[in-house]
């Protein structure tokens, strides 16, 4: 099977973008209506940044919407564009983007999805390009929720939370550090209660102060396995 062949760009139509996420690529359609049916003026394809390849899927859809309006634009012509895409991207970037985005990258995605008189967002249950240009109803109801997901997904430990337990199994208290003295670079951790030391040691020369808390905080966590337990660390 083959794609169609492109259409030249007719600027006195508005334009139709399908948007689709896959294995961090960004892959997308323009289309524009002749007749009754959508031809595609634009095939795109391009790969999402490294910072944005580790975010959730949710938001990885929301990297690649931004990146296909911005490309689509060299065709558009400032030509309004309705976009598709398979996911929430309003509801992510407004409840979710904090968490994940820096300021100067919110405010980027803020400025292309909501403030562009443009862009038009819909969300469709359409995965396949493909199915895009052969539909008449593309605008059908999602098979997830977005925000469900990454909740789920990254979220996915209600028995951690950031306040004491009452009446815990153990009371814990961790710490690890990385220091030089008399020219030589020396690390260590401990894992302690209020009376006594469970466990300590050295690490290797080369770890670094945060791994060195790590090592103290996993540590802890092997002992308390099974048990109710508040964990005392002086790191975030």
């Amino acid at each position: 099977m083959m794609a169609p062949a492109l259409g030249l760009p007719d600027l006195t139509k508005p334009f139709e973008l399908f948007v689709h996420e896959r294995q961090h690529l960004a892959l997308g359609v323009l289309a524009q209506r002749l007749g009754s049916w959508k031809r595609p003026v634009g095939y795109f394809s391009k790969q999402l940044d490294t910072v944005s390849k580790g975010w959730p899927g949710c938001l990885c859809a929301e990297a690649a919407t931004v990146l296909l309006i911005q490309e689509a634009r060299k065709l558009t012509m400032g030509q309004k564009i309705v976009v598709y895409v398979p996911h929430m991207v309003i509801t992510v970037l407004e409840q979710k983007g904090g968490h994940w985005l820096s300021p100067s990258r919110m405010l980027k995605y803020q400025v292309v999805l909501l403030e562009q008189d443009d862009v038009e967002l819909k969300t469709t249950a359409i995965v396949n390009p493909a199915m895009f240009l052969s539909t008449e109803n593309p605008t059908e109801k999602l098979e997830h929720d977005c925000l469900l997901t990454i909740e789920q997904v990254y979220s996915s430990r209600p028995d951690l939370t950031d306040e004491p337990l009452k009446d815990p199994d153990l009371e814990l208290f961790t710490d690890g550090s990385s220091f030089v003295q008399e020219g030589r670079r020396m690390a260590g951790y401990a894992v302690v209660t209020t009376d006594k030391v469970l466990e300590s040691g050295t690490l290797p020369a080369n770890t670094s102060a945060q791994k060195a808390e790590l090592v103290a905080l996993k540590q802890a966590l092997r002992m308390a396995e099974g048990k109710r337990v508040n964990i005392q660390t002086d790191s975030n």
